[in-house]
């Protein structure tokens, strides 16, 4: 069967079994759950890497860490070399991004290859900046919640709960479309990205993405109709080319034909690395347990998406979030490299410096 292929009807391809939650065994939710259950555990401490993986790491963080170094505001800059003089150093806000994990996400992305990651981070950092997402407070034209909240006022994305590996699970619901294709579209899939990112616990790198193309009929919805092309592939160049290795593993149901063949057109902008992680017609439930999974999946989450209530939350809990992360990055020392691991515990002392030797 092909990658987009529509499966027969059968108990696999629905997206709910046939027994449904008792009402009794619901659980009421209006926001995002704040953690993974304690049940799914924790880890025990940063993963190990080769010897020669971690030469490579040492010499992106030698690379990151120099004082001189200077980006530009935009790609474009970047890409030609012009306009050099208005090239700026890196901010507080993006040291503290570019941590430990990070550049091993990239390495791994560009297969250890060190010149090809730098390029890579030197890229996003810049996209970041013309984007509005350093998330500094002198940022002049930063990507806020205002600017993107009527694209989610029919939840067509959500963050809410997490799975078995305590990864977000993210919610991409095409059928609550609530707007005319723009680049807002976009930049609204950047900011929900961004959330689902800043609520990975300790020791999670990675979101579980969850796509719905069910059509609702409700109040504010205008269209089931698969975007135009030119947003889809800015969504997939902004996922493939600056989310790097943040993909678990994607799960697609309740396609029509059209958004099959729609899938079809878009297949060969896809990296084998995406499309090894794209699950087509398996119900969310095979993947998720059901305190986690929405009620509308056959989970018991009793969720009804309600946009004064949910949005200023989710806004709040994943900037409060990033603040808090930022505040125990400046209490270590402040420095690129910096793990996650410390970053999102809730330890007083630093287990993981800079110069860490992380091989097996």
């Amino acid at each position: 069967m092909g990658f987009f292929s529509r499966k027969k009807d059968d108990s696999s391809s629905n997206n709910s079994s046939n027994v449904s939650i008792a009402a009794k065994d619901l659980i009421p939710c209006t926001t995002m759950p704040r953690a993974p259950p304690d049940s799914y555990g924790r880890p025990d401490g940063v993963d190990p890497i080769t010897s020669e993986q971690f030469k490579a790491y040492k010499i992106i963080l030698a690379y990151f860490q120099n004082p001189d170094l200077k980006l530009a505001l935009n790609t474009n800059d970047l890409d030609s070399g012009s306009n050099v003089e208005t090239y700026i150093p890196l901010l507080s806000w993006e040291k503290f991004w570019l941590t430990r994990e990070c550049f091993l996400r990239y390495l791994r992305a560009n297969k250890w290859n060190t010149d090809q990651t730098i390029k890579h981070l030197k890229n996003t950092l810049c996209w970041r900046r013309e984007t509005g997402l350093t998330h500094d407070p002198e940022q002049p034209d930063p990507m806020t919640a205002d600017k993107v909240a009527i694209e989610n006022e029919t939840g067509k994305e959500i963050v809410l709960g997490f799975d078995k590996m305590r990864r977000p699970l993210f919610y991409m619901k095409n059928g609550r479309q609530n707007t005319e294709p723009s680049f807002r579209q976009v930049q609204h899939m950047i900011y929900m990205m961004e959330s689902a990112v800043s609520m990975c616990p300790q020791g999670v790198e990675k979101v579980t993405v969850l796509v719905d193309f069910k059509l609702y009929k409700e109040p504010g919805i205008i269209s089931d109709k698969a975007p135009p092309l030119s947003i889809a592939r800015a969504c997939l160049n902004v996922l493939q080319n600056h989310y790097p290795e943040r993909l678990a593993k994607c799960i697609l149901i309740n396609a029509p034909w059209y958004i099959s063949a729609f899938l079809k057109m878009m297949y060969p902008f896809l990296d084998p690395a995406t499309k090894e992680k794209a699950i087509f017609d398996q119900p969310f439930e095979k993947h998720i347990e059901p305190e986690q999974l929405e009620a509308l999946y056959n989970g018991r989450l009793d969720f009804t998406y309600k946009h004064d209530v949910y949005w200023p939350d989710m806004v709040k809990v994943t900037h409060d979030t990033r603040k808090q992360q930022y505040q125990r990055w400046v209490n270590f020392g402040g420095k690129v490299g910096l793990s996650e691991f410390d970053l999102k515990g809730d330890h007083e002392e630093l287990k993981y410096p800079v110069d860490h030797d992380m091989t097996k």
